[in-house]
């Protein structure tokens, strides 16, 4: 099924959108498909609203003897894209009274009471300046801060009973053991000195969803987020009868799909959503209405205000970041912010995914755009960086 059989389109022309552009751009991902760089693409750009270029290239599976087509409505991991939906839903919960941005995480999380922990806040988890320890190669190892010595934040053993008896205590040390690893590094700087983007701490994140809100994140997000935006082709766990159509790049992209016991794993707020083009337009429409879509009221206008705007304007945030060494990092409350670029509008806001996809909206050119480029290949920039060019170059 074409994703634009479901949504409202409109035409090249409607959109004041420049048709040379737009065969450039499906021929730069043929490319990229033909050299072998990418397994497939496939893209989806919208303005007010309406869908007006979508299409698909290459195969869904890596594997030779399936020449399944990559097609507009095939389902994606979308890795860090996850992140905005575990801020959405703090956001959900803070205009519920339930938390609050400064609100320190050890006051949901007991073992962040500690000297070097007690003062991250709820708000430096989502903005990735806690200082806890980043993603593997984020430094572009060896990293510059030399070898940190590993250490228990909270040792059961002694801060607490030897031999723990209570069945109850038992299973809540086991289920909170994921914590207590990501706690078993010193952080690398204070709270709000740095940026470090970090995975760890949108796991925690979602604990803290999981904590308010009384459901499990990933049930919270599907209830509160994807059902009332008709997201009906998103999941954290793909149903089986639906795994013949999913784009898969590996043995191990394909083994994530067998579902199992998750009960002592940490949420999937760092990268568990499966979706596809058109579900991550509407969530991305979503936040470009100021909080609706289709009637549905998901976040107020101030919240994606605040989610969506440069947090660190006027201040010198470094961030390593793999290598790029920027001194003065823009950022939002979940999604990364444009402030300059060469060709995407500055207030622009998305995320990025690894795998590798990407959603950008655009409220300048009242836009939305997604794409989908799997690869088994660490980084193909013409696959993620080019295309932003490509496509807003096509505005008339």
């Amino acid at each position: 099924m074409a994703v634009t059989e479901t949504l409202q389109t409109s035409t090249l022309q409607e959109a004041s959108y420049r048709p040379e552009v737009l065969a450039r751009l499906e021929q730069h991902f043929r490319n990229l498909v033909n050299d072998n760089k990418v397994q497939s693409a496939s893209y989806l750009l919208a303005k007010d609203g309406k869908i007006f270029a979508s299409n698909a290239f290459g195969l869904r599976t890596y594997r030779d003897e399936d020449e399944s087509p990559m097609l507009t409505d095939t389902i994606r991991r979308v890795a860090s894209v996850t992140k905005l939906f575990g801020a959405t839903a703090i956001f959900q919960l803070i205009e519920q009274g339930k938390l609050f941005l400064r609100q320190p995480v050890a006051e949901w999380i007991e073992v962040f009471k500690h000297p070097m922990f007690e003062k991250i806040q709820i708000w430096h988890l989502l903005t990735h300046t806690s200082g806890l320890w980043p993603d593997p190669g984020y430094y572009a190892e060896p990293n510059p801060f030399g070898h940190w010595d590993v250490r228990f934040a909270f040792d059961p053993d002694t801060e607490g009973p030897h031999a723990i008896t209570d069945e109850d205590e038992r299973l809540k040390l086991q289920k909170s053991a994921w914590i207590r690893a990501i706690l078993s590094m010193k952080p690398v700087c204070k709270p709000g000195e740095n940026w470090n983007y970090s995975s760890a701490g949108y796991a925690l994140v979602g604990e803290i969803v999981t904590r308010a809100s009384g459901l499990h994140f990933e049930e919270y997000v599907m209830k509160n987020i994807a059902e009332p935006l008709g997201m009906t082709r998103t999941f954290f766990d793909v149903p089986e009868e639906l795994h013949g159509e999913v784009c898969v790049t590996n043995d191990w992209d394909e083994s994530r799909l067998v579902k199992r016991d998750r009960t002592y794993e940490p949420p999937r707020t760092g990268g568990g959503l499966y979706s596809t083009l058109g579900d991550l337009f509407r969530f991305g429409q979503m936040l470009l209405n100021k909080g609706t879509y289709e009637g549905q009221r998901i976040l107020s206008r101030k919240s994606v205000e605040r989610m969506t705007r440069n947090h660190f304007e006027g201040r010198d945030l470094f961030a390593y970041c793999w290598g790029g060494k920027i001194a003065s990092m823009p950022y939002g409350m979940g999604p990364g912010v444009t402030v300059e670029n060469e060709w995407v509008s500055p207030g622009s806001f998305g995320h990025e995914g690894a795998g590798r996809c990407k959603l950008i909206v655009d409220p300048k050119q009242n836009a939305v755009i997604v794409y989908i480029v799997p690869s088994n290949l660490d980084w193909v920039p013409e696959s993620i960086i080019h295309p932003q060019q490509l496509i807003w170059s096509g505005w008339q």
